[in-house]
């Protein structure tokens, strides 16, 4: 006999998780490019059908977006986070400049996936540049306040300004990022961005 509360609740489970999903969407966009992939096959990475995929994710540009954003989430911010974990500001720019050649050299990916999707020629294009250059902007804006405040404190002098110095670190870690997918070694990236942090924390 089966009752009311033997019975399963209408409707069948979700095959899968989007955030898995969104993740590897992540993976395959970074290495392989907008066009490069497939919805079916990251559909068949994850394990469901291609209406699935569309169900949760809409189009392709879209799926696109949405894995823009999950990877400033899941790989940007850690980067700021590295910067503003250290006290001593040499020691956050350090860690920042690790942090981004560490993203940038992982595995099979190179370089930034939200800039090669902003290059890219995905029906959301203008969207994505929109958002990578908001993103831009807040994380400069987060190493200016903090450039300000080592200058107010007398540890770095206004040679430069807060402002210059943050859009130089936002150049720097752009540079290492394109490197990277260049092909450029982790241990020399490391090297050069050891070397350009003078500049950034120029006295």
């Amino acid at each position: 006999m089966v009752t009311n509360t033997d019975r399963r609740a209408p409707g069948r489970p979700q095959a899968f998780l989007p955030e898995d999903a969104l993740d590897r969407a992540v993976e395959m966009f970074w290495e392989h490019g907008y066009e490069g992939v497939d919805v079916e096959r990251i559909a068949r990475a994850v394990h469901v059908t291609k209406p699935a995929l569309y169900r949760a994710f809409g189009d392709k540009p879209t799926l696109l977006l949405k894995a823009v954003e999950r990877y400033a989430t899941t790989y940007g911010a850690p980067m700021i986070a590295a910067f503003q974990a250290e006290p001593d500001i040499h020691k956050a720019v350090t860690a920042f400049c690790v942090a981004t050649v560490d993203t940038a050299t992982g595995e099979a990916r190179g370089g930034c996936m939200m800039a090669a999707a902003a290059l890219g020629q995905s029906e959301r294009v203008i969207e994505i540049r929109s958002y990578f250059a908001k993103g831009l902007t807040a994380s400069a804006d987060v190493f200016a306040q903090r450039f300000e405040q080592e200058m107010k404190a007398g540890r770095l002098t206004r040679t430069l300004s807060a402002k210059v110095r943050a859009r130089a670190l936002i150049d720097l870690m752009q540079g290492l990022l394109l490197r990277a997918k260049a092909g450029v070694s982790r241990r020399e990236l490391l090297k050069d961005a050891r070397s350009y942090m003078s500049l950034v924390l120029a006295k």
